[in-house]
């Protein structure tokens, strides 16, 4: 990873908490530790560290897609996915951007809306075949994680529940997911998923890291 892939990851972590309409350049390069010079080296103004930080969400969404057959294999690569997207944003995030840079906004929001689409999509073939409850709706289901998923980090954004206190509800949460989603909730979680798993947490506590900063 490059420095400057370093820096995007960190103000990906930074705008999403604090947001970026009241921070000069100076007040970023503080924020990331660094000194003005060294982030004018890789960014020439405000606009560009956010564009950066949109474009890694949209890389992330383009190198992840929604599989176009479902297997074993994929099922619950892709519901983990699912759950880090919900929980990669913020609405002070997505306000600042829409008032600030409306093109970008538009072109952040397509691409998350036609990732949940082919999400539900998946998720009517996966009750077809029975391989996940088909008793309720795919757009409940999906809608059921956006609003806990939400629910758990809003909390800890407003410090209702501590860091730690989220982490155990996002863990139970992905527990709770197997064994009420899943038709066959025996299903084996390998060592992959066990990873993956650990880099949501890892990425959440960088992030939510930042309330108190």
């Amino acid at each position: 990873m490059t420095p400057k892939e370093e820096l995007i990851i960190k103000f990906n972590h930074i705008i999403l908490i604090q947001g970026f309409d009241n921070f000069s350049m100076v007040d970023l390069a503080k924020m990331a530790g660094i000194s003005r010079a060294k982030l004018y080296i890789y960014f020439k103004n405000k606009d560009e560290i956010v564009q950066s930080v949109v474009q890694r969400h949209l890389e992330f969404l383009q190198k992840n897609p929604i599989p176009t057959k479902i297997e074993d294999e994929n099922l619950l690569p892709t519901i983990l996915n699912s759950l880090l997207l919900m929980g990669s944003t913020t609405e002070l995030f997505k306000t600042e951007l829409k008032q600030t840079y409306p093109q970008m906004y538009r072109q952040f929001s397509h691409g998350y809306e036609e990732y949940f689409q082919a999400l539900e999509k998946y998720y009517q073939i996966a009750q077809q075949q029975q391989l996940i409850i088909n008793d309720v709706s795919a757009e409940f289901l999906l809608f059921q994680n956006q609003i806990n998923i939400h629910g758990i980090l809003d909390n800890v954004r407003v410090n209702q529940i501590s860091l730690e206190k989220g982490e155990q509800y996002l863990k139970e949460y992905f527990i709770y997911q197997i064994h009420s989603l899943l038709v066959k909730p025996e299903v084996v979680i390998s060592d992959q998923i066990k990873t993956f798993a650990h880099t949501i947490i890892n990425e959440y506590y960088d992030t939510y890291a930042q309330i108190n900063n």
